[in-house]
């Protein structure tokens, strides 16, 4: 997973790329810190996947393009259209099932 912490890099990523998974968190937040590792080892199954990981202490504007306002939360674009996000209380499962729906037709 790339750390983003530019708002110019973030846009040029959701641009350029076809895939796009974006993991907001922040490192006070236990569920963040815990979730991260499961996040960043699921992404490995789908290389064609853009992986971005942005901290919302260091790049609150980030938060704000997005409108994120909970931790954590991950977003996925295609062609840099929001596709699904989950706030808050989710789990690996159900971000699985989502990339899964739209991977098969980028593969």
């Amino acid at each position: 997973m790339e750390t983003v912490s530019s708002i110019e890099v973030f846009e040029e990523h959701l641009q350029r790329g076809d895939l796009v998974f974006v993991y907001l968190s922040h490192p006070a937040c236990s569920v963040c810190v815990s979730l991260l590792p499961k996040v960043e080892e699921l992404m490995v199954k789908y290389p064609l996947v853009k992986a971005l990981y942005v901290n919302t202490a260091d790049s609150p504007e980030i938060a704000a393009k997005v409108t994120v306002f909970t931790n954590p939360t991950v977003l996925f674009f295609v062609q840099g259209k929001e596709q699904f996000r989950f706030a808050r209380s989710f789990g690996v499962g159900q971000i699985e099932d989502k990339i899964e729906r739209v991977y098969g037709y980028f593969a």
